[in-house]
């Protein structure tokens, strides 16, 4: 791939990662030794310097150990209330921590404690002790009585207020702003960890449930705020599509009315996605946005990152309806990816429609859930695992924390279609192209072929195309290959006209990549184009399921025709000819 290692927004990953969590929410210090285990044992995911000290990063997102954190502000002479949240900072100097904290307080947040948090330095390699930022842990509480929800909205709003006025800084990043969890990680070996942060040692540090991550770094420099997991998932793979979604979330962002925030806080929070981030960092930046609004955990997990539904012939068709509303809502952040995520209340893993990163998961009869990307992580006698199994391509598993159950694929799928009547939604709104269109061909009997050379010049179709790629395929019917050396200017510096697909290239080394099969991958492939309005992401209603769908970009002129018939009250048809 052609990037710049210091150019963040490139960044991709493959990495070792998991989850174990308590079925009954019960929070344990035997829940964070298991996860540190598994991290420890994930140490060959990931890179190691020559010092044995320096690697990619690791770390560990995990529920709030409230026993541990009321006896740590017992210690500064602070009593914790019942609502509280914790900001783990990593910041360059205290000016910025200042800003900081200017902001929690616009946001009618009260600073009740800022702790410096206990690390030892000696197991950090050069490169991680060289860039080692300030790591400040500071306690808040709100000014007045709010509720949960708008607790964690004042949350949110004060860090993207600091992130937004420090966003030229390398060091300033917040792990995690939250009542629900907290992040320990940095670039730390998995099996220092432990060490290097002295909180986890302390047999008083309970957790309900924990992800973990071992980062292994494809093309880029290890950096402390790269870590994962981050504030709610924690990603093994890369999300290819991420140029797409990223434009696809500022274009949506003009649509967005939140019940939430109102429209100034809204505009306050905007850019929803993080600059200098890595792919991971923003699919973790949009669903966090989700979460924070409300959205539905499942919905929005699915949503997001859906199971192969458009070439799925056995699926369901009321299941097969919420994924083609869904993917009017939200474009596939699509890998291959498997993403562990939460909530604070559920906490699950998926694996995106490739299916190409391993997820396993068991059960045991003292109530906990395991899943890693490989088994062996951590011991568990055969005779005390109750379940076991993998995830496949488009699956999902998770644990409602409330309830103490565990949702299987099937379990999730059938509360997806079930919450509403989407086949009866897009039966009234939705709109086939195809259906339109009486010709599949265009009539060619009354072709002329007296013009053909200057038709030719028209679509410039040059001698070596016609020599080299048409007639090969109109003879032989081979494949149109061809290689030589191309020292023609770019298109958009050329003085001729050029063909539109000319002003596209390669981002990859395309010829020595595995290439597509279009027969075994077709399940997870296809051409569908929406055209149609852009709704509010966060509403989920019958209006917003209105679409013209073609079922393929290439635009011809018949299909062409029929979009100009469509269109709702408000839109315009406008000439583009120009000369």
């Amino acid at each position: 791939m052609g990037c710049n290692l210091d150019k963040l927004t490139s960044f991709k990953d493959n990495c070792g990662f998991g989850l174990v969590a308590h079925l009954k929410n019960k929070q344990t210090h035997q829940n964070l030794e298991d996860a540190i285990t598994s991290l420890e044992r994930m140490m060959h995911r990931g890179a190691i310097a020559a010092d044995g000290k320096s690697g990619d990063g690791s770390g560990l997102l995990l529920s709030m150990p409230d026993e541990f954190m009321r006896k740590v502000a017992s210690a500064n002479n602070v009593d914790l209330p019942k609502q509280y949240a914790v900001a783990f900072v990593f910041a360059k100097d205290k000016t910025q921590l200042e800003i900081f904290r200017a902001y929690c307080e616009k946001n009618d947040l009260k600073v009740i404690l800022n702790r410096e948090v206990p690390i030892n330095t000696e197991v950090l390699g050069e490169q991680a002790l060289l860039i080692l930022p300030l790591m400040v842990q500071i306690f808040v509480v709100p000014n007045t009585i709010v509720s949960s929800k708008r607790f964690e909205a004042m949350i949110y709003l004060a860090r993207k207020e600091a992130e937004h006025e420090l966003q030229d800084s390398e060091e300033f990043y917040i792990p995690t702003f939250s009542s629900k969890v907290i992040a320990y990680k940095g670039l730390v070996m998995p099996t220092t960890i432990k060490q290097f942060y002295i909180d986890l040692q302390d047999p008083d540090f309970k957790i309900s449930y924990a992800l973990f991550h071992q980062r292994f770094s494809t093309n880029t420099l290890p950096k402390w705020r790269l870590a994962q997991p981050f504030r709610g998932i924690a990603h093994n793979g890369e999300i290819n599509s991420i140029e797409a979604n990223r434009f696809n979330v500022e274009v949506k962002m003009q649509a967005i009315k939140s019940e939430v925030f109102t429209q100034d806080e809204l505009d306050r929070i905007f850019p929803l996605l993080q600059t200098g981030g890595s792919d991971s960092a923003s699919l973790d930046n949009m669903f966090e946005f989700l979460m924070i609004n409300g959205m539905d955990f499942f919905k929005a997990a699915r949503g997001l990152v859906p199971a192969p539904w458009q070439n799925a012939p056995y699926m369901d068709s009321e299941l097969r309806a919420y994924y083609e509303y869904a993917a009017i809502r939200f474009e596939a952040w699509d890998g291959p990816a498997a993403v562990s995520l939460t909530d604070g209340r559920h906490i699950g893993c998926l694996i995106d429609r490739n299916g190409l990163r391993p997820s396993k998961y068991f059960t045991t009869k003292d109530d906990r859930l395991f899943i890693t990307s490989e088994y062996g992580t951590v011991l568990i006698p055969e005779d005390e695992i109750v379940t076991r199994g993998r995830l496949q391509s488009g699956q999902m598993i998770a644990l409602d924390t409330k309830h103490g159950k565990v949702l299987f694929n099937d379990d999730i799928n059938d509360y997806l279609k079930s919450t509403q009547n989407y086949e009866k939604w897009l039966s009234s709104n939705m709109r086939y192209l195809q259906e339109y269109i009486e010709d599949s061909f265009v009539d060619l009997s009354d072709y002329s072929f007296d013009d053909i050379s200057a038709r030719q010049k028209y679509a410039n179709i040059t001698y070596e195309v016609l020599d080299q790629m048409i007639l090969p395929m109109a003879d032989e019917a081979k494949e149109p290959t061809g290689s030589m050396g191309d020292d023609t200017p770019l298109a958009c510096f050329s003085t001729v006209n050029r063909n539109f697909t000319d002003f596209f290239r390669q981002k990859f080394a395309q010829v020595t990549n595995p290439p597509i099969d279009p027969y075994r991958e077709k399940i997870v492939m296809s051409l569908n184009t929406g055209i149609g309005h852009t709704y509010n992401m966060l509403e989920e209603n019958e209006n917003n399921s209105k679409r013209l769908k073609a079922s393929s970009p290439v635009l011809m002129k018949e299909k062409f025709d029929v979009m100009l018939t469509f269109g709702e009250k408000g839109h315009e048809n406008y000439d583009k000819d120009y000369e």
